[in-house]
């Protein structure tokens, strides 16, 4: 960073390089200023009582006082360190709890944060440092007394760098009293504010996210305001002082190294955020922003005068002592404010700048106001439209980071216009691209950091860039990467087995080291096992095909069209499982007329059909969204954008007052829809919004592009009966949970009488015949329903969400109620789900101790931006819980019509009638992009539904 040229003589002129910064302290100490300087009077011939005369002891400390501060705001950058290989020693290392002794990771196949190595390596680590990477077989010597631990070719990572998270401000599960993410009480600009000051070193979350390979994180006040204040980066290694006690300074990733040494982080915010919490118009944030700078600016100014009259003072031979009076009386000590020290910091350029900005015009604006007082950015974080710009960003900003969601989008309206794509388009233009969490919820958890990759590589971005965009970019953006986002001699052992390449789905931990301590110390990971049901997840994925205009000519204006390469049909259709080979699609009129063996559905005379012969493909069932927004809301922070939320009535047994319908409210089409489609999503079911005990009955809705309310777009009228028990329903109604118990008990005791409409809502609910779905997470909730069930056999109740229910598995089971699973990736991240299983590779997952208990299981995901990873999620369950290709994909299909007893329509045919999708790759791996989606009767309504968003 740089600033302006007349600011200060050179001695203070800042570098513009990334490295990071130190203080030059003085050698000579001020308790002994007034010696030297009068010692070196008398050398001159001065004379010493007239010193002592004319400037007082106070007037001489004050000049020197602030001189060292002249000095002390000098900062230069480290000497180089000819590469991270000259470091011996990791600062955070102690001989307590420090690794003990050295480790040597053999047979690894390496990704050293650059690229993946072509030969297996061993790797030895010593006291937290990497102190050699070799090739297998080299001959080089082993430490003595290491542990040695075989790979057997196993992925090995840095460790990952997750450069924006609130854990720790934010801990969880997240209560009011440990909540410290936002300063909003002292007005929109608190760059005065530290994060580590808020910081809960206890928080739990710091185990979970480094047992997904997340070894350091940059923890950022949050962005309700312009300025948020300083951040601080982290190693997620609790308790790692020498007490094993949970002291904040231990976490410090530069933990060991004087505070003043330390590189300083500030987060800045743009847009709607602190446009919301502030009720300012972006005119007037840029102006108070502007204002403040210029204050800083000119008392950075007042600053530099004074040192540069001081230094010139300080190399006087002569009568120094009337001169230091003289240069007091007249400008006085030097300037300073305690509350604008941080900014003038920043006009110096001393401390690395994160802003959080989404869309164009915010980013271009916040970039002018920045450059007018010499300030350049580091990072842009989430920033989900950037990709729309960025020849701009690199004009405007070379060195920038965009530091970005791979999917998360939707949730308000600067997030609309995200694209799956965004990744592969920034890096085709040559701007660095990195992926972080946010941790403020489920919906970013910092653990599937590595998801974030995996999703940006099926989308595009190349496999070294997806992997460098969680390791070494964001070492380089936070100014580590002589510490962290590299496996290489010197670097701090942070490191990550994996049981698979890290960018397939599902990749999961088996060992992580933080400072070369181990993490997981599950097992002994010498016996890592060469062997595995997964080995073919080894290889590195592929991305998704993309058709271009050509393609999708021929494949979707061509009357007749016979698709091949199809390998594998995992759909419910007995004919199907004997064709080993040769499966083909066969399209006539824009529907399908075969699928069978190739020399069934094409005969001699066939010879007008266009082929289109796919690398790899895949026949599924259309999936089935279930409890998204799709349809009832467009941005979920957006109320003008969608149906509308009902709320207390002070009558729950009137059902013509409480219950609402979403049949009457769909609006269709929109980012939501293109992302389902893409995913293969060809139906969905979607509840009203409701903020107490009742939401209303779902709609049942299909996908197509041209369906419409009046044409096919509602495939059901009334799906279920939705309901919500838990700390989210309660309300007027229900102020309690229990409240919300007994009303629901009271609604299914007045659906039972003997004289209730069998055609009204909660009859149906009573009898069994309108499935009941029931939205909660606690497992002591849903034991309550449990009893709901005992009490009511006849209700076809539900589950919904059910992070807490593999804690009361077998009770459900026999009680024959099924789940719809939305927290098997799920977070602990309120109180009511504080219990839920972390997960691989701390605990089983939920879908696997569900399934074992025999539990009904069907997946949903909360949130419409990632329905297109819907067979991604899929395959996170089945890895966990080994289930097979076909038995993944029945989980977000025919699972859920069956919980819903959707199936019967059916007419009892064993042949599968529903709808299908054709895939060009496996969806499950995340390599599958939809080719065709075809309708239950076989007419084609989608083809190649690749918008980008």
């Amino acid at each position: 960073m740089t600033v302006k040229e007349e600011t200060f003589i050179p001695l203070f002129r800042s570098s513009s390089s990334g490295r990071p910064r130190s203080r030059t302290i003085r050698q000579w100490q001020l308790p002994i200023c007034a010696g030297i300087c009068a010692a070196a009077i008398l050398l001159v011939g001065a004379n010493p009582r007239e010193l002592l005369l004319s400037t007082s002891a106070t007037t001489h400390h004050e000049f020197y006082t602030g001189l060292q501060q002249c000095y002390d705001a000098e900062r230069q950058l480290h000497a180089p360190d000819d590469g991270a290989s000259s470091r011996q020693n990791n600062p955070r290392w102690n001989p307590v709890s420090g690794q003990a002794t050295p480790v040597v990771i053999q047979n690894a196949t390496l990704f050293d944060g650059e690229s993946t190595l072509p030969d297996a390596v061993d790797i030895v680590f010593e006291a937290g440092v990497i102190t050699s990477v070799v090739s297998t077989g080299s001959g080089d010597a082993l430490p003595a007394n290491a542990n040695i631990i075989d790979v057997h070719g196993k992925h090995v990572t840095p460790g990952l760098v997750d450069m924006h998270s609130h854990h720790l401000v934010m801990p969880f599960p997240q209560v009011v009293a440990t909540s410290d993410v936002n300063e909003k009480s002292l007005g929109p600009i608190t760059h005065f504010v530290r994060a580590i000051d808020g910081f809960t070193p206890s928080d739990p979350t710091i185990k979970i996210i480094a047992s997904g390979g997340i070894t350091s994180s940059l923890v950022l006040p949050g962005s309700a305001n312009i300025v948020g204040g300083e951040a601080y980066p982290v190693k997620n290694l609790p308790l790692s002082g020498e007490h094993g006690e949970p002291v904040i300074e231990e976490l410090l990733l530069e933990h060991g190294i004087p505070e003043q040494d330390r590189q300083r982080y500030l987060k800045m915010a743009c847009g709607e955020n602190p446009k919301r919490n502030y009720q300012h118009t972006r005119m007037g944030l840029a102006w108070l922003l502007r204002e403040k700078l210029a204050e800083a600016r000119e008392l950075e100014q007042r600053q530099a005068a004074w040192c540069r009259g001081a230094l010139e003072i300080e190399h006087t031979r002569f009568d120094r002592a009337r001169h230091i009076s003289r240069f007091l009386e007249q400008q006085g000590g030097r300037p300073d404010s305690f509350e604008l020290s941080t900014f003038v910091s920043l006009i110096r350029g001393e401390l690395n700048v994160n802003v959080h900005c989404y869309t164009p015009e915010d980013l271009e604006r916040m970039l002018a106001v920045l450059h007018e007082f010499g300030i350049h950015p580091q990072a842009f974080h989430h920033a989900l439209e950037a990709w729309q710009v960025p020849e701009l960003l690199k004009h405007l900003e070379p060195n920038v980071t965009v530091a970005t969601f791979a999917d998360n989008a939707l949730y308000k309206a600067e997030a609309y216009e995200a694209n799956l794509r965004a990744g592969k388009i920034l890096n085709d233009h040559g701007v660095r691209v990195a992926y972080k969490s946010d941790h403020t919820g489920e919906e970013n958890y910092a653990k599937y950091l590595l998801d974030q990759a995996s999703i940006a590589h099926s989308f595009g971005l190349p496999a070294d860039k997806a992997l460098q965009s969680v390791t070494s970019v964001p070492a380089h953006s936070m100014q580590q990467d002589h510490r962290i986002g590299y496996v290489r001699t010197g670097y701090d052992a942070d490191i990550v087995i994996w049981d698979s390449h890290p960018l397939q789905v599902g990749a999961t931990a088996v060992e992580v080291f933080i400072d070369g301590r181990a993490l997981l110390q599950k097992r002994d990971i010498t016996e890592i096992s060469s062997t595995s049901g997964f080995d073919d997840l080894q290889r590195v994925p592929e991305m998704r095909p993309v058709a271009d205009l050509d393609q999708r000519i021929n494949v979707c204006s061509k009357p007749r069209l016979v698709f091949t390469g199809i390998q594998k049909a995992l759909i419910d259709r007995p004919s199907l499982d004997q064709v080993a080979e040769h499966l083909v699609l066969v399209v006539e009129n824009n529907k399908v007329s075969c699928l069978g063996a190739k020399q069934t559905c094409i005969r001699g005379e066939d010879d007008g059909v266009t082929e289109v012969a796919l690398k790899n493909g895949y026949i599924t069932p259309g999936l089935i969204a279930f409890g998204n927004d799709l349809g009832i809301q467009a941005i979920s922070s957006e109320e003008s954008t969608g149906d509308g939320s009902s709320g207390a009535t002070g009558d729950l047994l009137n059902e013509a007052k409480s219950v609402h319908f979403a049949k009457y409210g769909a609006h269709l089409h929109g980012v939501a829809f293109d992302r389902a489609r893409i995913g293969g999503v060809t139906k969905a079911i979607t509840p009203p919004h409701g903020s107490g005990l009742i939401k209303g009955v779902s709609v049942g809705l299909r996908t197509d592009p041209n369906a419409t309310i009046l044409d096919g777009a509602i495939w059901r009228d009334d799906v279920a009966l939705h309901f919500s028990v838990g700390q989210g329903a309660k309300d007027g109604d229900t102020p309690t949970v229990a409240s919300e118990i007994q009303a629901l008990r009271q609604i299914l005791k007045e659906g039972s009488k003997s004289d209730a409409e069998q055609h009204s809502v909660y009859a149906q609910a009573a009898n069994g015949s309108l499935p009941l779905v029931v939205e909660t997470y606690n497992e002591d909730d849903i034991s309550q329903l449990i009893l709901v069930k005992r009490e009511f056999p006849s209700v076809n109740l539900i589950i919904y969400g059910g992070h807490g229910a593999a804690l009361v598995a077998k009770p459900l089971a026999e009680a024959g109620i099924p789940v719809i699973l939305t927290g098997n990736l799920g977070a602990p991240d309120k109180w009511e789900k504080r219990n839920a299983l972390p997960g691989p590779p701390l605990s089983d997952s939920s879908a696997e101790v569900l399934i074992e208990a025999g539990v009904q299981l069907g997946l949903a995901l909360q949130g419409d931006s990632r329905l297109h990873g819907l067979a991604r999620e899929a395959r996170w369950a089945a890895k966990q819980a080994g289930l097979s290709d076909k038995e993944a994909v029945a989980l977000v299909s025919s699972n859920i019509e069956r919980i819903l007893r959707l199936d019967s329509d059916a007419n009892g045919s064993q042949e599968y009638t529903g709808d299908l999708v054709l895939w060009d790759g496996n969806p499950l791996r995340g390599e599958g992009s939809v080719v065709v989606a075809v309708r239950e009767g076989g007419e084609v309504v989608d083809c190649w539904p690749d918008s980008g968003n």
